[in-house]
C-alpha cells in the first residue's frame, strides 16, 4: 500500500528550502505520510492556469495539498482543478485574493502591487529585501528571519519572480473556497503585514461547514518558517481528524451497501 502524501507548495520567489523545517516537523507527526516540499517548474507565464496545469502534471494525485502564501493560493486552485482527486487543502498565510477587488477590501491595493512590480524590475535586490522584511514583520526574531528569507529570494531568477507575482495578482479564489468538497484549513498570523487579519473572517464566512480557520498569535506572514512546530501541530491535528472522519464515512457506506444484499 503506497503512503499517503502531503505536498507543500512554497511562497512567492522562495523555493522549497524555507519550508523544509516545517516538512520535517510534519514527518514526525505524520509518520504514515510522505511529505514533500514542491519545487515549482521554471515558468515565465503570468497566467495562473499555466501554472496549475504544470503542477497537476508534475505532482502525484490523491494527495493533501498545502501551501504558503502564493503556494496556498496555487494549492487552492489545484484543488479546484482536481476535484475529488485532492484529499484536502491547507493554506498558510494565503488570501482569497491577494489584491483588492469589488467586495474584497481585505487585501493589498492594485496600486501597491503595481509599485512592487515596477520596483522588482528596477531594483530586484532592494525589492526582495523589502519583501523579506514585510514577511518577517510581526515575528519574534525579525532580523534573523529576514536574512533567512533574503537568502532564498536571492537565488530566484528575476523572470520567474515576475511571473509568480503576475500569477499572485491574477488569482481570484473567493468563490472557489466555498465550492470545494474536500476538508480545508486556513491558517493566519495575527500580525501579518501582507495578508490582513480581516481576511480570515472573510474567508471563514465563505467556507463550507467542514472548513476551518485558525489564528497563530504573535506571528507574521512567515509563521510557517519561524514557527514550524506550532504550524505542524495544527496541520497534523486537522489532517488526522479529517482522514479519520473520511474513513468512518467510507466504512459506514460499505456497511450500508452490504446490508442491502442482492436484489434489495
Amino acid at each position: 500500500m503506497s503512503p499517503q502524501r502531503l505536498l507543500l507548495l512554497p511562497g512567492w520567489a522562495l523555493g522549497p528550502a524555507p519550508l523544509e523545517p516545517l516538512a520535517d516537523a510534519l514527518r514526525q507527526r505524520l509518520p504514515d505520510y510522505h511529505v514533500e516540499c514542491v519545487r515549482y517548474p521554471a515558468l515565465t507565464s503570468h497566467r495562473p492556469e499555466s501554472w496549475v496545469a504544470a503542477l497537476d502534471h508534475q505532482l502525484p494525485q490523491d494527495a493533501w495539498l498545502a501551501g504558503w502564501s502564493l503556494g496556498g493560493m496555487l494549492a487552492t486552485s489545484l484543488a479546484q482543478w482536481r476535484g475529488r482527486r485532492a484529499r484536502g487543502l491547507i493554506t498558510l498565510g494565503a488570501n482569497g485574493s491577494f489584491v483588492t477587488r469589488s467586495g474584497w477590501p481585505q487585501a493589498m491595493t492594485a496600486e501597491s502591487v503595481g509599485e512592487f512590480q515596477r520596483g522588482l524590475r528596477a531594483s530586484p535586490t532592494r525589492t526582495f529585501r523589502r519583501f523579506a522584511e514585510l514577511s518577517a514583520q510581526g515575528g519574534r526574531d525579525t532580523h534573523r528571519l529576514g536574512r533567512q528569507l533574503m537568502e532564498a529570494l536571492a537565488a530566484m531568477p528575476l523572470d520567474q519572480a515576475l511571473a509568480g507575482l503576475g500569477v499572485l495578482s491574477a488569482l481570484d479564489l473567493r468563490e472557489v473556497l466555498g465550492a470545494l468538497k474536500i476538508p480545508q484549513l486556513h491558517l493566519f498570523g495575527d500580525s501579518d503585514a501582507l495578508v490582513p487579519a480581516a481576511a480570515r473572517q472573510a474567508i471563514a464566512e465563505r467556507l463550507p461547514e467542514a472548513g476551518r480557520t485558525a489564528l497563530i498569535e504573535g506571528a507574521g506572514h512567515a509563521f510557517p518558517v519561524e514557527r514550524p512546530e506550532e504550524t505542524a501541530d495544527l496541520m497534523a491535528t486537522f489532517m488526522i481528524s479529517a482522514d479519520g472522519s473520511r474513513h468512518l464515512a467510507e466504512g459506514s457506506r460499505h456497511v450500508a451497501e452490504g446490508s442491502r444484499g442482492p436484489g434489495s
